[in-house]
């Protein structure tokens, strides 16, 4: 799934359901419904139409100024897909980063359509910005306030929750029925909106699928810019050819679950340090491979740590997690085009014109940055002080948490609803610190009564090797329908024991067991290491400090 944290269609179609059902009344004669359980002083519009080779699409535009802190309203735009033949279930599906157009899907290219599922997607409460990276629409280009509120309040939760409420309501009046089950399924910003659901509208939804959830936005997207400032800092923007020595070292010395060296690898199970400072003094096309640049990967590594003087990142109290040594630390590369800074990983470097290397931040955080925290278009990272960063860190939880927070680990209102919830993360997540869930469920066993209780209706796996979002495919043994696996356990009582993976290493298919959550990962036993039955889950708990590297102790 990428950068983009849309729903993967990665395995065969579900079987079809069984007596599945029939509109009720004409597509067209849902235009002008009118809708219930608005937000306060709110509008909406509705127009649907037929459309072959999709079903009924149902266009829902609420205008939202319940907000009295003012600004611009809010234009939160559903697209709802209903399908000739219904399953009787509803699924909705989550956005990426700031959230692009909401779109409606068709039986070709969604199979959860295919399947007789009512789909719906929304923009997040900003009806017009095309470009999911930026965030032109937070705010106001008549102040006061500088802020649009509304807009922050529909991006952060009430989006996602109207698209719940209102899709249910039109499913009813088309078909005559309600739906038996609901469905969400995303990953990355649609992550934290299936938690956000969880933890604010417990009964919106049966089953939730959150993958590479971005929890604590209003954190991680502040610390997203900590290794661009630790290469500023030291006066080291690390040329690729040097992360990609990192990365190539780690592979080839870290070891697979089955003990080849094979370029899969849980980092937490390598010494990654040593790999690191074994390397110091490795002749490079970009040159040697020194001390400092190793201070600096390991500062990426470690994630913000607050030791009070910018000439000591390695020490002092860990303030947020930093990325998975492995992770790709240029992501998908520069590209100006897509916003300010041009980064599409979080320690993405450029060449200039005269051989120098300088930083590329990743564009959704120097957009925040510029947007959410400075309200100043010309703000460039490299105007940003030590002191300043942690002075803006703060700022950034104490001004948004309210509305884009979603880790209260208090889940115990959705267990009682009869919620099931899978959450999954890559151990080589390049975009949204690991570290992050890993920390959240740890809280998450604390409040809702420990393992036995807690994984009762929500189970948490780590994949080791697999990016933001990633899809099985060369060294990604991703999960293969984690979706379906939320289906079983809610309709069937089959809770996953393993998050059944797949995936290829040299060329040759490869199927694993992903093991939930403290458990260490799966064993291999013995057997063809290519296939799940040879290896094995440990009901042996194996907590994780998100904050130590391999190596390291508290």
């Amino acid at each position: 799934m990428g950068l983009l944290g849309s729903p993967a269609a990665v395995a065969s179609p579900p079987a079809a359901t069984s007596g599945l059902a029939a509109p009720s009344q004409p597509c067209e004669a849902l235009t002008g419904l009118s809708l219930p359980g608005l937000p306060p002083s709110g509008t909406a519009a509705v127009t649907a139409r037929q459309v072959a080779g999709s079903g009924c699409q149902v266009s829902i535009s609420i205008t939202d100024t319940s907000d009295p802190r003012g600004g611009q309203p809010g234009r939160i735009g559903i697209a709802l897909t209903l399908p000739d033949r219904w399953n009787r279930k509803y699924m909705a599906e989550g956005g990426g980063v700031y959230c692009g157009p909401a779109n409606f899907v068709t039986l070709a290219a969604d199979r959860w359509l295919a399947a007789g599922y009512a789909i719906s997607q929304d923009d997040c409460g900003h009806t017009g910005s095309t470009n999911m990276f930026t965030s032109p629409w937070v705010t106001n280009p008549s102040p006061p306030p500088a802020l649009n509120w509304n807009r922050i309040n529909d991006f952060g939760y009430l989006a996602h929750h109207q698209m719940a409420t209102q899709s249910k309501f039109v499913i009813d009046q088309y078909y005559g029925a309600g739906a038996r089950h609901s469905y969400w399924n995303g990953c990355s910003t649609g992550g934290r909106q299936g938690m956000s659901e969880a933890q604010n509208y417990p009964r919106d939804f049966d089953g939730i699928l959150a993958g590479a959830p971005a929890l604590n936005w209003n954190q991680f997207i502040v610390a997203q810019l900590w290794p661009q400032l630790v290469m500023k800092w030291n006066d080291d923007y690390l040329p690729t050819c040097k992360k990609d020595l990192v990365n190539t070292a780690l592979k080839a010395h870290c070891r697979d679950q089955n003990g080849q060296i094979d370029g899969v690898f849980d980092p937490r199970n390598c010494d990654v340090l040593g790999v690191l400072h074994r390397l110091v003094g490795t002749a490079t096309p970009c040159g040697t491979f020194s001390a400092t640049d190793a201070l600096v990967i390991q500062a990426i590594w470690q994630g913000p740590r607050r030791s009070g003087s910018q000439n000591d990142m390695l020490h002092g109290k860990p303030v947020w997690f930093g990325l998975e040594p492995g992770a790709s630390m240029d992501g998908a590369g520069y590209s100006p085009a897509t916003g300010p800074g041009g980064g599409l990983g979080l320690a993405t470097t450029r060449q200039l014109a005269d051989g120098r290397w300088t930083g590329a931040p990743f564009v959704p955080t120097a957009d925040w940055f510029q947007n959410w925290l400075k309200q100043n278009p010309d703000w460039n990272y490299t105007d940003e002080s030590y002191q300043q960063y942690w002075q803006d860190f703060a700022t950034s939880g104490r001004q948004y948490d309210y509305a884009l927070s979603a880790a209260n680990p208090d889940l115990r209102a959705f267990k009682a609803a009869g919620g099931k919830l899978i959450m999954w993360h890559g151990l080589a997540d390049q975009l949204i610190f690991t570290g992050d869930s890993i920390n959240y469920y740890n809280r998450a066993l604390a409040a809702n009564g420990g393992i036995r209780n807690t994984e009762s209706f929500f189970r948490y796996f780590l994949a080791p090797g697999v990016d933001h979002c990633g899809a099985p495919g060369p060294r990604s043994i991703a999960p293969t329908d984690p979706m379906q696996q939320v289906i079983d356990w809610v309709e069937h009582g089959a809770a996953p024991a393993v998050l059944n993976a797949s995936g290829t290493i040299n060329g040759k298919s490869v199927d694993r067991p992903l093991c939930p959550y403290p458990g260490p990962d799966a064993a291999y036993t013995g057997g063809d290491p290519n296939k799940a039955g040879s290896y094995t889950c440990s009901k042996r708990s194996q907590f994780t400090n998100p904050f130590l590297l391999n190596g390291q102790h508290g």
